[in-house]
């Protein structure tokens, strides 16, 4: 885990605070919820880089 740390907050809906309570529950339990959401942000951003790069390599293909 990095050693610097910067905090900010976001606001959920209650929607969202239900999924997220939930996940905490089921997978996350051993961990903090900082961890969860921390983990669950590079996931995403994981996800979002290899979309653009599947985007990108159709691109290359058709080109």
């Amino acid at each position: 885990m990095a050693t610097e740390l910067k905090r900010f907050t976001i606001s959920i809906t209650q929607s969202m605070e239900a999924d997220l309570d939930m996940l905490k529950k089921e997978k996350y339990y051993k961990g903090t919820q900082n961890d969860m959401i921390r983990d669950l942000i590079c996931r995403g951003l994981a996800s979002l880089k290899e979309e653009e790069g599947v985007a990108s390599t159709a691109q290359r293909e058709s080109a």
